[in-house]
């Protein structure tokens, strides 16, 4: 490498660019105190306005950022260097920057969309997922809460936009939920009446809407009371003043506090277990079920079925019909002399068939009795 060769060439651009290099260091020192002299003006400008301190800080980190970028593109138009091929590598690093920082610039990006929509404040008490705690600081790419028990949390902001929030200062004013649990004997009225002194004794605690208390609930071995107050200090603050001061006076006027507990007694006499004298039924058969075919006069299976039926059912109406003349001719004939019995006995057949017959009859004449007459 020639040192002298470059040497020379630097000296030769100083001595034929001179006064364009003096320009521009002049626009770069006028640039500087131009920039300091806006910025001024706009931070106090903000200072006057409601803007909140984390967004007047994004607001000048950005303004001086573009300012600066001015600033060097008109020192290198002094200069006389084309800025077409600049503007083209700074836009490929530009990409390639955003790229490797997608999750940073996403922090950036929800940092902003918090700061403009503001679902929280700095000293707002919130809950973000399953984590809860004081809002401390609000940043472009993180949020900052300080848990109850003095923990830092740090979320990044992009996480916090795909979370549940829930702001419990927003309203000025929150709203305590609390039981107490006393026994089944206790004074319900002075209970309640010790409640709402409890509250009333703190100022912090609204009387607007006043502090109620209600019987919520009948437990196994308890009555629950539920109180609800509105109180615009710290939640903790007053739930802890109100369980202190609830105890105690429940002690000093002999309120029970309910709790489970195992009581214990000694039986003296004999337990008896009532049972039904009365011994199991007679088993009982099912009536057989009645035959509910439908008959169809055109199917000749059908109508033999039928008639094969209708056969069996009359067979078994005769030989009960048997059964019955029997046990009434053993009737008749228990105290008739022999040579009566042996008569009876020979003309049986004879006076069941009669009998069938005088029945047959009997049918007949009750069917034309109650057949209606056809009309001429």
């Amino acid at each position: 490498m020639d040192w002298n060769a470059i040497w020379n060439s630097i000296v030769d651009y100083f001595k034929t660019n001179g006064l364009t290099i003096v320009y521009a260091i002049l626009v770069f020192i006028i640039g500087l105190i131009v920039i300091k002299i806006v910025l001024r003006i706009v931070k106090k400008m903000m200072s006057k306005s409601r803007l909140e301190r984390i967004t007047q800080s994004f607001i000048i980190s950005i303004l001086k950022v573009i300012l600066y970028v001015i600033l060097i593109f008109a020192v290198l138009q002094v200069l006389g260097i084309p800025l077409t091929g600049l503007t083209a590598v700074l836009a490929t690093a530009g990409a390639a920057i955003a790229l490797s920082l997608k999750d940073s610039l996403s922090n950036v990006a929800s940092g902003m969309i918090l700061i403009s929509n503001k679902p929280f404040k700095q000293g707002d008490y919130v809950k973000i997922g399953s984590d809860e705690g004081t809002v401390n600081s609000i940043t472009i790419m993180t949020t900052e809460i300080i848990t109850t028990d003095n923990k830092k949390i740090i979320f990044p902001n992009s996480t916090i936009l795909t979370q549940s929030i829930t702001n419990f200062s927003s309203q000025g004013s929150r709203r305590h939920e609390i039981l107490f649990d006393v026994a089944y004997e206790t004074d319900l009225e002075l209970a309640k009446k010790i409640i709402l002194d409890v509250c009333h004794s703190n100022g912090k605690i609204s009387l607007t809407p006043a502090p109620e208390v209600n019987l919520k609930y009948f437990g196994e071995s308890n009555l629950q009371l539920f109180l609800t107050c509105w109180s615009k200090a710290p939640y903790w603050e007053i739930y802890y003043y109100i369980m202190d001061n609830v105890y105690n006076e429940f002690k000093r006027n002999n309120i029970s506090i309910a709790y489970n507990q195992v009581e214990v007694r000694m039986r003296t006499d004999t337990p008896v277990a009532p049972y039904r004298k009365k011994a199991l039924p007679k088993r009982v058969e099912p009536k057989p079920e009645q035959d509910t075919s439908e008959f169809n006069l055109f199917d000749i299976q059908s109508f033999e079925e039928l008639q094969k039926r209708t056969k069996q059912r009359k067979i078994k109406n005769l030989q009960k019909k048997r059964k019955q003349l029997d046990q009434e001719l053993a009737k008749l004939t228990a105290n008739l002399p022999a040579s009566r019995k042996k008569h009876l006995i020979e003309n049986k057949s004879y006076i069941f068939k009669n009998k069938i017959k005088c029945n047959v009859s009997k049918a007949k004449i009750k069917f034309y009795s109650n057949k209606p007459n056809k009309v001429k």
